[in-house]
């Protein structure tokens, strides 16, 4: 990455100055400076020139990038004599995104089926540890939920009806995890845990994935074991208490066997106040344990044995009263009405009140293991 001193150019004390260009010596237009661990960033204008302010001691990482260009990354220890003048490499190359939804790896581009593919950096960048937080990334997916059996995943609004709990009827929208089906749409309500991979296939599947895919299939890639020591653990929170850590480790036990150990939990505090029971409930309470051992007799043979365990174990699934609209029926059989009959008054007809006051048990498990 060629750095140069630039003459003859007027220069601020108070801010880093620089010019932007390409290889062809092109000015970069809105290029993006960002001072490394901040928001204090600059956009390069039309002749490429930045200015961005010093509110950070030196020393500090200048952060700069482009569609269409590689990041460049700039380490400055003391105020440059001069402007800066930095040339941005070109990156038009594509990777390949290998997917495994026929049931053979392959790349996207050779699969004729409307296909998403999420890959798990993204996954993790994008917080979403679960199908509900997915769904807000990917295409035509929506999942309604107001229990784990009264759970619905639909792909271009098929799927199952939602409100209709039936515990045996398979839902139209398959969802797998490294090829093993998971019948009972409850368990789409479960977090992540260590994945490499999540494929959307919309449309019928039923040739490959079966008669309950008549509406697409969830296709989840687990992170596998290796031979190459590996190790990671990430920690985040939020507000309400939230708080979530995932670890995994990896490595050989032998020469063919290798293991993987991962694990996942999410605690958060209640969002909705319960007036009966002083406290707050709709919380989240969620473990997830995956362990797996690979064994490599051979270059082509490959077994894999995989055993896991979630849990959900939350107070909650309430929902406030979002409004009374009047109907047609006569005074008496008006909702205001019948309650003020039996003596009820709403804790808050205002949803964004976040008040309930039911008075039974609210506490629901959902256990899976494979």
């Amino acid at each position: 990455m060629p750095i140069l001193l630039l003459a003859g150019t007027a220069f601020s004390q108070n801010a880093v100055v620089g010019v932007i260009k390409n290889g062809e010596g092109t000015s970069v237009v809105g290029a993006t400076v960002v001072i490394k661990g901040t928001n204090v960033h600059a956009i390069a204008d039309t002749s490429g020139r930045f200015s961005i302010p010093l509110r950070r001691a030196f020393p500090f990482t200048l952060l700069i990038s482009s569609l269409g260009y590689k990041l460049e990354e700039v380490k400055l220890t003391s105020l440059p004599a001069g402007p800066l003048a930095i040339t941005l490499s070109s990156d038009n190359s594509l990777s390949e995104v290998v997917i495994s939804s026929r049931r053979r790896l392959e790349t996207a581009q050779q699969v004729p089926i409307p296909i998403s593919v999420i890959s798990g950096s993204l996954v993790a960048d994008a917080g979403a540890f679960n199908v509900n937080r997915l769904k807000e990334i990917v295409p035509t997916v929506q999942l309604y939920s107001s229990n784990p059996r009264n759970t619905t995943l639909n792909i271009r609004g098929v799927g199952s009806t939602f409100g209709l709990t039936n515990d045996g009827i398979d839902p139209g929208v398959g969802f797998y995890v490294d090829g093993v089906y998971y019948a009972r749409p409850a368990a789409t309500t479960l977090d992540f845990i260590d994945i490499e991979q999540v494929e959307v296939l919309r449309g019928p599947q039923g040739t490959l994935f079966g008669k309950n895919t008549t509406a697409g299939a969830f296709n989840i890639t687990t992170r596998q074991p290796g031979f190459t020591p590996e190790a990671n653990f990430e920690v985040s929170y939020g507000n309400y208490g939230y708080i979530q850590a995932k670890a995994a480790v990896s490595g050989p036990l032998s020469k063919k066997f290798a293991a993987r150990v991962s694990f996942s939990g999410t605690q958060r505090d209640g969002t909705i106040y319960n007036v009966v029971t002083q406290k707050h409930i709709n919380d989240l309470n969620n473990l997830g344990l995956r362990g797996q051992l690979l064994y490599t007799p051979s270059d082509k043979v490959k077994i894999t044995l995989t055993a896991d365990n979630s849990e959900q174990h939350p107070e909650g699934y309430a929902q406030v009263v979002a409004g009374v609209a009047p109907t047609l029926r006569p005074a008496y059989r008006q909702f205001k009405q019948i309650i003020a009959d039996l003596n009820y008054k709403l804790p808050s007809e205002n949803p964004f009140d976040r008040l309930v006051d039911h008075n039974t048990p609210w506490r629901s498990g959902n256990e899976l293991g494979v």
